[in-house]
């Protein structure tokens, strides 16, 4: 090879350049050694480094010192020319790489040398060409300037290998660079899914469709347009294990009914089930047995009927970076419903709030939260709205402005509230129904004056107790009298069967004078008679 003319455009470059120089690569004549295989018999898997022996020699009369090489390796396609002139697309340099080596001082008789060339992991299909370059310029690297002159030759006798490639077994399986068995069970599967999909779609219309025609389970029931809520016969049951081993009954076989402009409290201790028959109530899980009719349409999930109904159930997720208004805005918008029927500004004076009603609702108290969520919950003025626990963490003012409230909200307009709460003397304000529940079932009933009677009064009387006690004693009907210990002028009457105002006849026509006549419990008192010590702890 003869040294001493410019360097010559190589490999070493980077980047989208090395790749293009990788398909345009030269090397400029007289500056390189090449040397080619016979055409590949079978396509072939390079990955490895593969190896060659040389000889070099130095030309008498030329000097010479440690020559500097490098070596580079070639995929020549079929129809391609061994010359640096090949046309773009027919000969490649491989991982676009040159290895540079350093060789002793040649003499005039050849030396063999074995050069590892670049490690590449490549394929070449049948009818290519292997060519090994060695070169004394690259544009990567430095070259030697003074002139000198090589002879570099393949080393071995005729017929025996000089180049060694390492390969490893393959299979043609696909014509393209990506494996399209792949891609073809993926676009299967989807196919699959969309179709799957769209199949249920059209089966959950059509099962809606019917289920809203007469007789179907989401059909208008005639006799219960006008009634916000029938619960019939619910039961739900919390099964243990992923076999449906049985497990926690929460609700057990509950009834009840709340008529158009009643404020209805849910009671019972923790774990009787009023959160459970709340959710349900809501759609938020599906009953195990028996069914709800919210204005005469059967509760599932989603059901339209459910866009009549307001609910703060087990606490409400506001965007704490957020003001308050603009929290209830966004759920508003949430609904899709238009902005005009949120009645939003009835809303926010309900919250009492304030200005704090435009602070991060991060600042706010527990209370304030609460009064936020209560709003939120009468965002359109629906039909029936449903509170759990709904004066946690507000203090007495706010407490008597949240029970006048509720009962002008049920008043105006013909709603119905129904609250869930464990403060009884709140409850014995503010409610005139209330539906009791101990261990998931219903065990009492009815209105608030009514469960705090009790079948018992307190009669107060002017004067000779003791004898108005022993005149009581005497009335057909009446099943107990007793002096009431903390009073002297009140005597304890349990009806039995006996209207209060006989009661009162009997003792004006014996001659006493009767100042009043009252129930003798508070609803505290009838509720720990209903469900016991044991109940309350």
């Amino acid at each position: 090879m003869a040294g001493g003319r410019p360097g010559g455009g190589g490999g070493g470059s980077s980047g989208g350049a090395a790749a293009l120089l990788g398909r345009l690569a030269t090397d400029l004549p007289g500056q390189a050694a090449r040397f080619s295989t016979d055409p590949l018999a079978a396509r072939t898997v390079i990955a490895g480094s593969p190896q060659v022996r040389v000889t070099v020699a130095s030309v008498p009369g030329r000097p010479a010192g440690e020559p500097v090489l490098f070596a580079k390796v070639y995929d020549v396609a079929a129809g391609g020319v061994e010359s640096g002139g090949a046309a773009p697309g027919n000969r490649t340099l491989l991982g676009n790489a040159v290895s540079p080596l350093r060789l002793p001082a040649p003499g005039p008789t050849p030396t063999e040398v074995t050069v590892s060339l670049p490690a590449v992991v490549a394929t070449l299909a049948a009818g290519h060409r292997l060519e090994v370059v060695l070169s004394t310029t690259d544009q990567a690297y430095a070259a030697a300037v003074p002139p000198a002159v090589y002879r570099v030759g393949l080393a071995g006798s005729p017929g025996t290998a000089s180049l060694a490639v390492p390969t490893v077994p393959g299979d043609v399986r696909s014509g393209t660079s990506v494996p399209i068995a792949p891609l073809v069970a993926a676009g299967v599967l989807l196919l699959g899914v969309l179709v799957a999909w769209l199949v249920a779609r059209i089966l959950a219309v059509r099962r809606r469709r019917r289920d809203l025609e007469p007789g179907g389970a989401l059909a208008l029931e005639e006799g219960l347009a006008d009634t916000p809520l029938v619960v019939r016969g619910l039961s739900k049951t919390f099964t243990r294990g992923f076999r449906g081993a049985s497990g926690l009954v929460a609700v057990d076989d509950v009834s009840f009914t709340v008529e158009r402009g009643q404020v209805l409290g849910l009671l019972g201790p923790n774990g009787a089930g009023k959160t459970t028959t709340l959710r349900m109530l809501l759609g938020l899980i599906a009953p195990t047995a028996g069914e709800l009719r919210l204005f005469g349409r059967r509760v599932v999930a989603g059901a339209p009927v459910l866009g009549r109904v307001g609910a703060f159930v087990e606490g409400a997720g506001f965007l704490p970076h957020l003001t308050g208004r603009d929290n209830l805005e966004l759920y508003w918008a949430a609904t899709g419903r238009p902005r005009g029927e949120a009645h939003l500004e009835e809303a926010l004076e309900i919250a009492g709030l304030g200005d704090a009603v435009d602070r991060a609702v991060r600042t706010y108290s527990q209370g304030m939260r609460q009064r936020l969520a209560i709003a939120q919950a009468m965002l359109g003025l629906p039909d029936l709205l449903v509170l759990d626990e709904p004066t946690n963490g507000l203090d007495p003012p706010q407490i008597h402005a949240m029970r006048e409230v509720l009962v002008s909200y049920a008043r105006t307009g013909g709603r119905t509230v129904l609250v869930s709460s464990h403060l009884l003397a709140e409850v014995e304000q503010t409610c005139d129904h209330v539906v009791v529940m101990h261990r998931g079932r219903v065990v009492a009933t009815g209105e608030v004056a009514e469960l705090v009677a009790g079948g018992q009064v307190a009669v107060t009387v002017a004067e000779r107790r003791d004898e108005a006690v022993s005149v009581l004693r005497g009335r057909n009907g009446v099943r107990d009298v007793e002096p009431d210990p903390a009073d002297t002028d009140v005597v304890l009457v349990d009806l039995g069967g006996v209207d209060r105002a006989e009661v009162v006849r009997t003792l004006v026509e014996a001659g006493f004078s009767v100042r009043g006549v009252g129930p003798r419990r508070r609803l505290e008192d009838a509720f720990l008679a209903l469900i016991g010590e044991e109940g309350s702890s």
